[in-house]
């Protein structure tokens, strides 16, 4: 099964305050909601994606480790994410509407360009 995680607060820097950032400003129980959003889209559509919260604390060198293959990240970390290695294309930068409508969208479109790109691929 294929792995996107949810990236829900910035990555770790010096002077990063808890709290700050998507979470903090939307909440936990918001991030659930997309998710399962999300996931229900997938089930649908029978793709073999699982999607998750992050639980690295942004740490991109565990999620490269753990072999990610989507990056979606909430409203905001557009430039408070440090991806380093991580492909650009494989990363989803919600807007506010579309995160708090639970647009899934953006990822639905990443994942179909994702799929088309593999088979081509292959």
């Amino acid at each position: 099964m294929k792995s996107i995680v949810f990236i829900d607060i910035p990555s770790p820097t010096l002077f990063r305050a808890p709290g700050f950032g998507a979470n903090g400003a939307l909440g936990y129980f918001r991030a659930e909601k997309y998710i399962a959003a999300v996931q229900s889209a997938i089930s649908k559509r029978q793709l073999i994606w699982c999607f998750t919260l992050d639980t690295s604390e942004s740490n991109i060198d565990t999620l490269i480790a753990n072999d990610v293959q989507l990056l979606v990240c909430a409203p905001g970390l557009r430039f408070m994410f440090y991806r380093k290695n991580f492909d650009k294309r494989r990363m989803v930068f919600l807007t506010t509407m579309e995160y708090l409508n639970n647009d899934v969208r953006p990822v639905m479109r990443k994942l179909r360009e994702l799929e088309d790109g593999h088979q081509k691929g292959s």
